[in-house]
């Protein structure tokens, strides 16, 4: 036998000031589709909108604030993440 390829996903559901947050995990060691055009981190929202953390050029001033806010929540929620990564125990 020969590993050709390991894929880790890894989802969490994130209560954070009164709102759930979905946090999804994906990284492959080789090529996936699901890889193509994201971010190994993907977050959503409660209401499935995901989390706008880029700035275009021409954005106005109010946007340019909310973006920089979110990309503050999104790396608070990726260590919070990241810190409880092997958390998980099932019962059995």
């Amino acid at each position: 036998m020969k590993l050709v390829q390991t894929v880790i996903e890894k989802n969490f559901f994130v209560d954070h000031q009164g709102k759930i947050y979905y946090v999804n995990y994906l990284s492959s060691d080789g090529h996936i589709l699901g890889l193509l055009n994201r971010d190994e981190w993907e977050i959503t929202d409660e209401n499935h909108e995901e989390l706008q953390v880029y700035a275009f050029q021409g954005i106005n001033k109010n946007e340019k604030v909310k973006i920089r806010n979110n990309q503050k929540l999104a790396n608070n929620l990726i260590k919070f993440c990241t810190e409880h990564f092997d958390n998980y125990a099932p019962e059995i």
